[in-house]
């Protein structure tokens, strides 16, 4: 049976539909430089389109542990170097050290 199930990660409320076949996607923000501090542990993606790597969460672990989710699922964001507008998968997650 298909349903809506609510997830909480890092610090948000995501809203999935569970059996439908289907991969969830996100929009998410990527995070500006400003709030961006060094030594600081981060999980974001290198971009597709300029290979910049952007953060867009906290790592609370600081590279203790690796970014997981429940099911696969893609993100929609944009990259705060170029502005390109793309999608990726979980597998794609890169986790980092400002």
């Amino acid at each position: 049976m298909s349903s809506w199930r609510s997830f909480w990660l890092y610090g948000e409320i995501w809203d999935v539909f569970e059996g439908s076949g289907f991969q969830a996607k996100y929009d998410v923000t990527a995070k500006k430089s400003g709030d961006v501090k060094p030594g600081h542990g981060y999980f974001g993606f290198d971009c597709s389109a300029c290979s910049v790597r952007f953060a867009v969460w906290d790592d609370p672990g600081a590279g203790s542990k690796p970014f997981t989710t429940k099911r696969p699922c893609v993100f929609k964001v944009s990259c705060p170097h170029c502005k390109a507008d793309r999608l990726y998968r979980t597998d794609q997650v890169q986790q980092f050290r400002a």
